[in-house]
């Protein structure tokens, strides 16, 4: 029997297509719905042909831009399922982590079902922005590194668990992004590991993952939400 209560999407930016064999492998068994986001930038392996497909929503069905075009009919489409997951790679070590663009509380008890140990709640503050920020009871998984073979090793561990039903039994760790650090330092920091500067205490998200900015800032939030 198909399972229309969930939807999965693989690369949304073209260049994380690393999960889909692992999407493939558990829908034999599960037999869930799963769309590939942006089809043209994976086929060439490319982050976006000329837009951030992950920042373009809500979309523009009339727009010019392939990505605007989509994003708008992948927002349509998860809208029809009861939770959607979409799922996403970085070549930081950051492990696998969960992302919550919307932080209302269906998706934080979403997030509650899943066996990850780490939450970001990444707050969307312009009109524009990450799909799931736009699709009710939804979120983004992010693993990194996206080209070791443990990662995804993991990944199909925990999205079997989820499709399972089975209870989660890890204590979860909740995090908020609150600014962007840019400087240039030579002092190692480590994903979800606390580091201080000039006596500003923060937690690093994707570390030198991208140009210019040295990683994102996070503070923990209390044990439990």
């Amino acid at each position: 029997m198909k399972n229309n209560k969930v939807l999965f999407l693989c690369a949304t930016h073209g260049d994380e297509g690393f999960s889909i064999p692992v999407v493939k492998k558990l829908v034999k068994e599960f037999n869930f719905d799963w769309e590939i986001g942006n089809t043209k930038a994976q086929s060439k392996n490319l982050r976006f042909m000329e837009a951030d497909l992950n920042r373009a929503g809500p979309g523009n069905i009339n727009s010019k831009i392939y990505e605007e075009r989509r994003s708008c009919e992948l927002i349509k489409l998860g809208n029809k399922y009861n939770e959607t997951i979409d799922l996403h790679g970085t070549i930081s070590k950051t492990g696998i982590f969960i992302i919550v663009p919307n932080p209302c509380w269906e998706n934080i008890e979403l997030a509650k079902k899943f066996n990850i140990k780490n939450v970001v709640l990444w707050p969307g503050l312009k009109p524009t922005g990450p799909l799931t920020q736009f699709i009710p009871n939804s979120l983004e998984i992010e693993c990194g590194p996206k080209n070791d073979s443990r990662t995804a090793v993991k990944l199909e561990r925990i999205l079997y668990e989820y499709l399972s039903g089975s209870i989660p039994k890890i204590k979860q760790n909740y995090f908020i992004v609150n600014g962007v650090f840019t400087k240039d330092i030579k002092k190692p920091m480590k994903d979800f590991i606390k580091f201080t500067y000039k006596n500003i205490a923060f937690y690093p998200l994707m570390v030198n993952q991208y140009p210019k900015i040295k990683c994102y800032m996070m503070q923990k939030l209390q044990d439990k939400l």
